[in-house]
């Protein structure tokens, strides 16, 4: 009676460890993938702090490396700016150098991202210059690519909120 015993333990052991090391490697990789899935979202989310902190702060080497070499902006009016240059050097040139505070408080409300290869952000976001009254409403689109470990800007697109 007890080897039947033994010999069913060592069978329903043999089945265990057929059945449970595949099920226990899947559950690792599962997890394994979530945890790649939950750091890429926290890199692109950082990208995105990223272009907008460095754009409030006014710093010239930060922006310039968040900005991809094929970037496209729509502004608020419509006007389209093509490549590296067209998007950054009127940022850095004209933007970064006006003689007031400005400030662009925003909150991301929507994001998505894709393969941890790219992603984009809604955010709604204010345009605010104290000493000239201005405070304007946006909803900012913001894509990123994410190229050689690293994400970047690649499309903006300004959209005026109307009241």
């Amino acid at each position: 009676m007890r080897k039947r015993y033994y010999a069913a333990l060592a069978g329903a052991a043999v089945v265990a460890a057929g059945i449970g090391v595949p099920a226990a490697a899947a559950a690792g990789e599962q997890q394994q993938a979530e945890q790649e899935r939950q750091s890429c979202r926290r890199a692109f989310d950082r990208a995105v702090w990223e272009d907008m902190d460095s754009f409030n702060k006014r710093d010239e080497a930060r922006y310039r490396a968040i900005i991809h070499q094929n970037m496209v902006t729509v502004g608020r009016k419509g006007q389209l700016f093509i490549g590296y240059d067209a998007n950054v050097e009127p940022v850095v040139k004209e933007q970064f150098k006006v003689p007031y505070e400005y400030s662009m408080p925003w909150t991301v409300t929507h994001t998505v991202v894709e393969n941890c290869s790219m992603g984009f952000a809604i955010l709604d976001a204010y345009y605010k210059v104290p000493s000239q009254n201005i405070n304007r409403h946006y909803t900012i689109s913001l894509t990123l690519v994410r190229e050689h470990g690293k994400w970047q800007v690649i499309k903006d697109t300004v959209t005026d909120v109307l009241p």
